[in-house]
């Protein structure tokens, strides 16, 4: 596909690159390497190997953070620093392509390779904004003659077969007037047009002979191509000479000029540049207006004849940018930047722009930037709060042996990174425990979550724990979502319940401990997480391997340090410790005045089992705080099955309380028996699985 092509963008497009040629060698040291840009005055410089292959860039952030961590080594290469970027453009590439990338993919620059991927240099917007800006003034007066000298009748359509171009010629010609046909479709006058077949198929029609009256012509029907697209297409009658101006009117030259114009004539913003010789050649209207004069009475001028007190001579000099200084002039004061311009590592201009319009802008801008600070930092302190633990070692209550060993086995793990499990029933205090490492861990600054890994299903649990892209299953959120462990990065994660993983999500997990790295649902970039990983389980799992239900690996993964906490039932020395703090606990969030317990209250207390441990010994307390019209609970207000003196009740309540008693011990202990499986405990009870759930909640019981 030829087509007809802008003699004059082809001018641009052979127009050779202004190319930065500083660069780094792989080999450079960080010392020389940090010389260097301090003495470029660089935010980032291109890395190129020994066979001249661009690696990537080397920033000043990088170097400087570095510098602040003590972690900066003189002598060390620079290659741990080298970042890669997508900022490269093939040699190839003609100067109006490379603007509009850069426009287009908002680069700050651009690194140009050939193509056996060789350093070439580095395209810099500013340096050739004043060349690009040289050459569409030539090419504007190119075309204006070109167009000026067209007597040819010509028809031109867009890409949807509309009539766009119709000149004085083609009326003549072809007997209608430009305002019958343009915007119409060319099909609608002429059912056969050659041009619209020419824009269909983007195939050149040359030396066709038309016949309109007494007039015999020969036509060229041509698509109108810029790069690979069809812009529409063209008829041109004997003379094929203003096809230039056709083009111009089609193709992207009058959008790019539209888009230079708009960034130079910017009402924001005051643009100036001189050439070499300290001479203005561009200064748009807003320093016009600034200045208070008129365009012709600028170009040529030396910029200190304009404006005495202007530093612009001083950066062609030197060849050095510099950023946010303030500009005073005629009562008003601007911040302001100026940077040289280079051709062929030559300074050939220099180029000054102020950032904002008025002094007024530039404080509302920091205003806003401290007030974003002041937000971000808010909500960093109250996301913080959200995912800080809520217990430390003092609230964990116990003096028994098992208890004690338990607590100082905890701290130890503390103060250590290694993965900690943590076994025992339900109610025993596994999350407390959780938090309490956390909390005296080097990690207490971090973040603390919590995924119950029951309650979630699989496909929702690899979501939550891992997160996903955006696109990843219907209804996934727009931008993705990070997962528990992303969240969790410089913290702690207590996975609860890791009993109940299924197989699938436990190779998934043991990938993130031994990897230390996840990928998001439907990603497909490893992402590194620095974790440490608490997990709890009321399971045997040491049974649960035996049997093929958990995987090996993943137990010795998570058995690092093993922590057992007792059931109640095992250490009931401890029962009237923890109910007074647990009555402390209830009256804070009730607004009640419970003094306590009084010790035959805790004599019944110690006679019961305690199947639910202390999350069933809170339960049995709250009940207790609210029904007591006394300062002290007493052994009436207790609710123990199976402990029968602890309430003075008639004999048809008594015999209601017993028929209870004996049910929710039978459904305990059925439950213990099957390990909490609950399918299976109704299924042997002889009740469906609702009525078993419905009788749990009953009893407070924790399956």
């Amino acid at each position: 596909m030829n087509g007809f092509i802008s003699s004059g963008l082809s001018l641009l497009d052979s127009q050779e690159l202004i190319l930065s040629s500083l660069y780094l060698d792989e080999e450079t040291v960080l010392a020389d390497a940090l010389q260097i840009i301090l003495k470029e005055e660089r935010t980032h410089l291109p890395v190129v190997s020994k066979e001249k292959k661009f690696l990537g860039v080397l920033g000043t952030a990088d170097i400087m953070d570095s510098l602040v961590q003590g972690k900066f080594d003189p002598k060390g290469p620079i290659t741990s620093y080298i970042r890669p970027v997508e900022w490269l453009l093939p040699e190839e590439n003609s100067l109006l392509f490379n603007f509009d990338v850069l426009i287009t993919e908002g680069w700050p620059t651009a690194f140009v390779v050939d193509s056996k991927g060789e350093y070439q240099g580095e395209f810099k917007f500013h340096d050739n904004l004043f060349l690009l800006y040289q050459l569409l003034n030539d090419l504007d007066f190119y075309i204006s003659q070109t167009v000026e000298a067209v007597h040819n009748a010509v028809v031109a359509i867009d890409a949807q077969g509309r009539i766009v171009f119709f000149n004085p010629s083609a009326e003549k010609l072809l007997g209608f007037h430009a305002e019958e046909v343009l915007g119409k479709p060319i099909k609608t006058f002429f059912p056969d047009s050659l041009t619209y077949k020419a824009l269909a198929t983007g195939e050149e029609l040359r030396g066709i002979p038309m016949s309109y009256g007494e007039l015999n012509t020969k036509a060229d029907f041509l698509p109108i191509v810029l790069g690979h697209k069809i812009l529409g297409a063209v008829a041109v009658f004997k003379d094929i000479t203003e096809l230039e101006e056709v083009s111009h009117r089609l193709n992207s030259n009058e959008k790019l000029m539209a888009t230079l114009e708009a960034v130079v004539e910017n009402s924001y913003e005051g643009m100036v540049v001189i050439d070499d010789q300290e001479n203005i050649v561009l200064m748009n209207q807003f320093f016009l207006d600034v200045i208070g004069v008129k365009v012709q009475d600028v170009i040529g001028k030396k910029i200190n004849d304009i404006s005495p007190n202007s530093s612009l001579p001083q950066t062609l000099k030197t060849g050095k940018a510099q950023f946010g200084e303030t500009w005073h002039l005629k009562g008003r004061d601007f911040i302001i930047m100026r940077v040289p311009i280079e051709r062929e590592g030559k300074v050939v201009g220099a180029l000054a722009k102020t950032l904002f319009k008025n002094m007024e802008i530039a404080k509302m801008f920091a205003k806003k930037v401290m007030r974003l600070e002041e937000n971000l930092a808010y909500y960093k302190e109250e996301l913080g709060k959200f995912h800080s633990p809520q217990f430390v070692f003092d609230d964990i209550i116990g003096e028994s042996p098992r208890m004690k060993k338990a607590k100082s086995l905890a701290y130890r793990a503390s103060q250590t990174t290694s993965t900690i499990l943590i076994l025992g029933e339900s109610g025993t205090g596994k999350e407390v425990f959780s938090h309490a490492i956390h909390k005296a861990s080097i990690r207490s600054n971090g973040p603390y979550i919590k995924v119950n890994c029951a309650a979630l299903p699989e496909d929702l649990l690899e979501s939550e724990l891992f997160g996903y892209e955006e696109g990843a299953f219907t209804g996934a959120r727009k931008g993705g979502k990070p997962g528990k462990f992303e969240l969790a990065d410089k913290g702690t994660i207590f996975l609860d319940e890791i009993g109940d993983m299924s197989l699938g999500m436990q190779a998934k997990l043991l990938r993130v401990l031994q990897e230390r790295e996840l990928e998001r649902l439907g990603g497909t970039e490893p992402i590194k997480v620095d974790v440490r990983i608490i997990a709890a389980t009321n399971r045997d799992l040491h049974k649960m391997v035996m049997e093929h239900k958990f995987r090996l690996d993943l137990y010795y993964r998570l058995n690092v340090l093993t922590i057992d906490l007792p059931p109640l039932r095992e250490r009931k020395e401890d029962i009237g410790f923890i109910a007074k703090g647990l009555i402390e606990k209830i009256n804070k969030r009730l607004g009640t005045d419970i003094q306590g317990v009084r010790s035959e209250s805790i004599t019944h207390l110690c006679a019961y089992d305690w199947p639910g441990n202390i999350r069933e010994l809170e339960n049995i307390l709250e009940r207790a705080i609210v029904i007591c019209d006394e300062t002290w609970i007493l052994p009436k207000h207790l609710a123990l099955p199976g402990v029968m003196e602890t309430l003075a009740l008639d004999a048809e309540q008594t015999l209601e309380y017993a028929l209870q008693a004996a049910e929710r011990e039978i459904l305990d202990k059925t439950l213990r028996r099957v390990q909490g499986n609950k399918v299976q405990a109704a299924r042997i009870l002889g009740i469906h699985r609702s009525v078993l759930y419905k009788k749990l909640a009953k009893y407070n019981i924790q399956g």
